[in-house]
């Protein structure tokens, strides 16, 4: 654990404490490359996050990062106010608080140029931890009229282009060079407010949780018409897979529902409860690097794999 290290900004920075800063910065980016097959069939529980013989304690999971590069594995411990990371076989690796920096962390993206990127609850801002500089920043995020977005999920594609969820307006955001609001996407006449998106080769998925609606906008910003998915009581996350199927979290049913690109319901796995293998209060859908579909538990404290 690093929480009794300080970020300290500005020049004279002590040399141990900057190679004690440096050491943690890097023993939570490491990464060792990996490969495993999927198989065809159901889906079944393969392992959880952290193992529970590992001695690992996560008060609040809120969302996971997956390194597709790396093969690594970064959980948000909003409560404990850390960020956790794990290899691709799910072994525990450090726990990183940017020198006591994060406060409620709920949400994590890393750029192409290493600069990991945070929302943070506590006081509504997006911490930039850039590890080339040993810097941590605070910035706000506001539309061009000057008000505040109540930021949420964030997400970075591969050109660097930062796109944040606005909790309050429901909408997803493309940020300019300076964090303000570029571009917004949101849904039709009937639109109730984006929960969750996924940022796909194709363009941005959305869902519109209320209304149980999924949006698809091309790489242009058009959108598609809306896809609508039935038997949730209610969803807060979404996936896309290869094969173009939507996978939608209920939180309160404790299942995953999946359905067909024309919203045909497959089936449903998983159920409400505390066991492996069973959800708690779920927060977030997230494909990793073999198209495991991991599932952030947020009442029990865990991330539960699943594989086909």
């Amino acid at each position: 654990m690093f929480s009794a290290i300080r970020v300290i900004k500005g020049a004279g920075m002590n040399a141990r404490l900057k190679q004690m800063w440096l050491g943690a910065l890097a023993i939570f980016l490491s990464g060792v490359f990996a490969s495993s097959v999927l198989a065809a069939g159901p889906w079944n529980y393969d392992r959880q996050l952290p193992d529970r013989k590992a001695g690992v304690k996560i008060d609040l999971a809120t969302a996971l990062y997956v390194d597709f590069d790396k093969q690594r594995y970064y959980l948000v411990d909003a409560q404990g106010g850390q960020l956790v990371s794990f290899d691709n076989t799910g072994k525990f690796l450090a726990a990183f608080n940017a020198g006591g920096e994060l406060k409620t962390p709920i949400s994590l993206a890393r750029s192409q140029k290493g600069v990991l990127w945070v929302v943070d609850r506590a006081d509504n801002r997006l911490l930039q931890i850039n590890p080339r500089l040993q810097k941590v920043q605070r910035f706000r995020v506001k539309y061009p009229d000057g008000s505040w977005v109540r930021l949420g999920k964030i997400a970075i594609d591969p050109k660097n282009r930062i796109f944040v969820l606005d909790q309050l307006r429901g909408s997803v955001l493309e940020l300019d060079d300076d964090l303000s609001v570029k571009r917004q996407f949101r849904g039709g006449e009937a639109f109730a407010g984006f929960v969750d998106f996924k940022l796909k080769s194709d363009g941005i998925w959305a869902l519109d949780g209320r209304k149980a609606q999924i949006y698809h906008f091309d790489n242009s910003g058009v959108a598609s018409a809306p896809v609508s998915v039935s038997g949730l009581e209610f969803p807060v996350s979404l996936e896309v897979d290869s094969a173009g199927r939507f996978y939608v979290l209920d939180r309160h049913a404790g299942i995953v529902a999946v359905y067909g690109p024309a919203g045909d319901k497959r089936f449903e796995f998983l159920g409400k409860g505390k066991r492996p293998g069973q959800l708690w209060f779920p927060e977030e859908l997230v494909f990793d690097w073999d198209e495991r579909l991991c599932v952030v538990d947020e009442g029990n404290g865990r991330v539960d794999i699943l594989t086909r």
